[in-house]
């Protein structure tokens, strides 16, 4: 770090590993936002050249074009599966706090999300009788 404790371009560059690289796919959200940049900056790419014929501008609307899918697509797909998560931890309250189920009685709570009704089904294993 330097004096002031502030972080430069090359001390952040000299802790990228390359090892770094070959985890992306396990990142959340990461794979399809690439790909979805991929496509678009492709694509951009393409259509800016076919209208302009010039190469460095196409190339600069292509990159353009993959950051910014890539971006928001990363961050919207972060959005929803927070939003998922939040929805499993009330599902979870809620089965805690309903009332008292009989064993070997399955317990149904219905959450209504974007893309429709989902129904998450809790089966109650049997207690086994403990041995005094």
């Amino acid at each position: 770090m330097s004096s002031n404790d502030t972080a430069t371009v090359t001390e952040a560059f000299k802790t990228v590993k390359l090892e770094d690289f070959k985890q992306v796919a396990k990142i959340p959200c990461a794979r399809n936002a690439l790909l979805y940049g991929m496509g678009t900056g492709v694509s951009v790419g393409a259509i800016r050249y076919l209208m302009k014929r010039k190469v460095p501008t196409a190339a600069n609307w292509a990159v353009v074009a993959f950051c910014g899918v890539s971006l928001v697509s990363f961050e919207m797909c972060h959005l929803e599966r927070k939003s998922k998560i939040e929805k499993l931890h009330r599902i979870i309250k809620a089965t805690d706090a309903h009332e008292p189920v009989q064993r070997n009685e399955r317990l149904t709570v219905n959450e209504r999300g974007r893309n429709g009704v989902f129904h998450v089904v809790v089966d109650v294993p049997e207690q086994k009788k403990e041995e005094q």
